[in-house]
């Protein structure tokens, strides 16, 4: 049979358009052609309550830099409130509500990826048909689609975004200039403004060192002007490089200052010692399950998949698993006959390490490799999850995939060749492999091997799930098998000279997209947003309250402090969740390590600063209440039962002490503001002497204090004075806080741990300014505009140099 080679198989353009966009539709048919809401766990937890405040404020025509509504105030730009806020996809804000938006973000990044994988497979070389199928399989790779029931947005995002930073970089490697510079630096950006800058670092290793890979190989390739070449490519890489970086400068340099400095993250991380420190960066690895799992899905289960395989049925040694990081068995097959392929050999070589090495960097403290990475890479102590590099061994393998369609595809039959050559022996020990598999586990050999020589210390928990899930293991298996036999089956009549490439490569792409599809569909799910996000009768009474009167907090304590369910609704909360909270008011409120619930979330002197006026408590705890006395104000069926609103005896959001104590020392400090003779109406804790002598007023506040103006980045108080005081705001004191009184300039010094101070020097009645003007964002802001100006002139560079080449070239007019 004579077969059209792989370039003469010319796929449409729009022919993979189309197959994307089916696929995309299909898969996400659920969330495209509803009103519904992406569900995604850590969406409902954090994600969506953080964008409604950031799309309240920018749709009317505010940046926010700072975000009030939990635990005590955050910088916005620096703790990353608002996650990928100054991400592109932001501009849906102003397109569809914010409900939508998160979803559409998601799966518009599901679609980009399967384009970018195919500009990637173009860019090495590979025939349309190979790209498209190549393509298909990283837009339905479960790596990438399987977040969405996570809710790990930037996670998803890097992964899908990963492709487009290998062509660019490609692209500026093989023919370095302006226009490719410009694009690698564009593709770079994009990665650092999606916030997940552990992803990113891992990409832009793997990246940095394929740069290597093709610089030193064009070094050796060509005598003499090899290395002149090789020291163009890798400069110009280097330099848009870091371009990139410069743009995303607006993020990234608040953000790492932030977290090595102010953030939680502090403590697990900069100031633990080395046991806490290996501890936390080894967290989340994977473990032998996870790998095996990689082939055939249902071994390791999954804790909350919408299907019967992955629901309670985890039984590896992390506390859960939302997500899913399964190869694709099809893939896997195709990887390995694109392994032993001819051509490109050094790329396939490369893929190959770079998924071993990161598979074996998943696995933590299992492989040394995690230990050299954590004792010699920079920054890589800072991380935790491990099992987070996944998504760089699925992106090699799929590379690897589409190099084995293209040689499937391509190369001319030849009758005996499949078992001849090493790469046709290995996709049929491939399904040897499952097939034994598949024997041992009937026999109930492999599981009794697994728990004894991998998993000895298995609690019975663990061996009660895997017990129970034994039927979805053995049923894993047979589709297993079944897969790897179909994939093997097609490139055997390829080779044989059975098939023809059309139909080989749509039996390939039908393969891929049922075998990926099958596992990527068990994690999207829609929600009631309308249903969901519907008040009931406290959140009523709770917004009526803020709408009518001076700013307030409500202690949440209907089980842990990390609900932001009302945060959702514009309340402002005493505790909540974020993972990058300040590590202050972390201490002030007792929430070491990882607690769910402070130890000091319930005191009284705390909910007192904090300008606590409500706390939201069970119903049926309402005998003991939330303090002695408390009396119901409005009670609503909630999550967790009947709940009830209490009203709480709260300072106001700022108020006035004549009193202070200068306490140094950190712990000392939170001592005395948690001792019951401490009355934080008429005295503050100071870490250094005042620099006025204020006027003592054991008797009672000093004055008053009226709020005239209170938005999140802007505040402007009313003080009546009896003399010096201190002026104390609830909230947390982070630099870039300043103050103005009767327009002079005044410091906002810290307080009582951690909240705001203002000395006001003399009696009468001032007018007193707040600002956050996030200076470090600012200066960065200045970094990435020089940046993306470069960038814009590089990217019409050549455009500009025509223009000019023409205007030179026009005849002088004679006088």
């Amino acid at each position: 049979m004579t077969r059209k080679p792989a370039d003469e198989l010319l796929v449409p353009w729009w022919g993979t358009a189309a197959l994307y966009v089916v696929a995309v539709a299909v898969l996400f048919g659920e969330f495209v052609f509803s009103d519904e809401m992406l569900y995604g766990e850590d969406t409902l937890a954090l994600g969506y309550m953080a964008r409604a405040f950031f799309v309240e404020r920018i749709t009317g025509g505010d940046f926010p830099l700072w975000a009030p509504r939990l635990l005590g105030g955050v910088p916005t730009v620096e703790a990353i409130y608002g996650g990928d806020a100054i991400y592109p996809t932001s501009l849906l804000y102003f397109v569809v509500e914010a409900y939508r938006a998160l979803g559409w973000k998601l799966v518009l990044h599901v679609l980009g990826g399967g384009f970018f994988m195919y500009g990637w497979a173009r860019s090495i070389g590979l025939g349309r048909a190979a790209s498209t199928v190549g393509g298909l399989a990283w837009l339905l790779a479960p790596v990438i689609v399987t977040l969405v029931l996570p809710g790990n947005d930037g996670k998803l995002m890097v992964a899908s975004l990963a492709p487009l930073v290998f062509w660019a970089a490609e692209g500026a490697l093989a023919a370095p200039g302006p226009r490719t510079a410009a694009g690698l630096a564009g593709a770079v950006a994009l990665v650092c403004l999606t916030t997940q800058f552990q992803s990113a670092y891992f990409l832009f290793l793997t990246v940095g060192a394929y740069a290597a890979f093709r610089c030193t190989r064009e070094w050796r390739g060509r005598s003499g002007r090899g290395g002149r070449r090789a020291l163009r490519s890798g400069g110009v890489f280097l330099a848009a490089a870091l371009l990139g970086g410069a743009i995303a400068s607006v993020q990234l340099l608040p953000a790492a200052q932030y977290v090595t400095e102010s953030s939680r993250r502090v403590a697990t991380t900069v100031d633990a010692n080395p046991e806490e420190r290996i501890a936390y960066a080894s967290s989340w690895s994977y473990h032998p399950e996870e790998v095996a799992a990689l082939v055939v899905p249902e071994f390791v289960g999954n804790t909350a998949a919408d299907a019967e395989w992955g629901r309670g049925t985890y039984w590896g040694r992390n506390a859960l698993k939302l997500n899913h990081e399964y190869l694709g068995v099809t893939v896997v097959a195709l990887a390995l006959f694109g392994l032993f392929g001819r051509r490109r050999r050094p790329l396939r070589i490369f893929m190959a390490a770079a998924s071993s090495i990161w598979l074996l960097y998943a696995l933590g403290p299992h492989t040394p490799v995690w230990r050299i990475f954590y004792e010699v890479v920079p920054g890589i102590s800072l991380f935790r999850v491990p099992a987070i590099s996944a998504f760089l061994v699925s992106f090699a393998v799929t590379t690897l995939f589409a190099l084995g369609v293209d040689d499937a595809i391509s190369e001319p039959p030849s009758a005996g060749a499949f078992l001849r050559e090493g790469r046709g022996r290995a996709l049929v020990g491939l399904v040897g492999v499952v097939l034994l598999g598949l024997l041992l586990h009937a026999s109930g050999a492999l599981a009794r091997l697994w728990t004894t020589l991998l998993y000895g210390d298995a609690d019975p928990r663990a061996l009660a799930t895997l017990a129970a899930a034994a039927p979805h293991i053995m049923r894993g298996l047979l589709v297993a098998a079944l897969l790897a036999g179909l994939a093997a089956l097609i490139v055997w009549a390829l080779r044989e000279g059975k098939m023809g490439s059309i139909w080989a490569t749509a039996a390939l792409a039908a393969l891929v997209a049922m075998d990926l599809g099958r596992i990527d569909a068990a994690f999207i799910r829609t929600l009631d947003y309308h249903a969901w996000s519907a008040p009931n009768a406290n959140v009523d009474y709770l917004t009526r309250q803020r709408e009518g009167g001076s700013p307030f907090r409500v202690a949440d304590l209907r089980g842990s402090d990390q609900s932001v369910e009302l945060a959702a609704h514009g309340i402002d909360l005493l505790a909540g969740h974020h993972p990058n909270d300040l590590a202050r008011y972390r201490q002030f409120l007792g929430l070491s390590g990882s607690r769910a619930t402070g130890t000091n979330t319930r005191h009284p002197n705390v909910l007192r600063m904090m300008n606590v006026k409500y706390v939201v408590w069970p119903e049926e705890a309402a005998g003991r209440g939330p303090y002695r006395g408390a009396q119901a104000l409005v009670s609503a069926s909630g999550r967790r039962g009947v709940e009830a609103v209490y009203s709480f005896p709260g300072l106001d959001r700022a108020w006035l002490v004549g009193r202070s104590e200068v306490v140094e020392d950190e712990e000392a400090a939170l001592a005395a503001l948690l001792a019951s003779d401490f009355d934080p109406e008429r005295k503050a804790i100071l870490p250094s002497p005042p620099s006025i002598e204020l006027a003592d007023a054991p008797a009672g506040p000093p004055g008053t204090v009226t709020w005239e103006l209170y938005e999140p980045d802007h505040r402007r108080l009313s003080v009546t004075t009896e003399g010096p005081a201190l002026l104390i705001v609830s909230e947390n004191w982070f630099p870039g806080w300043v103050a103005e009184i009767d327009g002079t300039a005044a410091e906002v010094r810290r307080a009582n741990l951690t909240l705001q101070a203002v000395e006001i020097p003399e009696s009468g009645t001032h007018t007193v300014t707040l600002r956050f003007t996030a200076p470090t964002v600012a200066r960065a802001f200045r970094i990435t505009l020089a940046a993306a100006l470069t960038v814009v002139v590089l990217a019409i560079w050549p455009w500009l140099g025509r223009l000019v080449a023409r205007a030179r070239s026009r005849p002088t007019p004679v006088p």
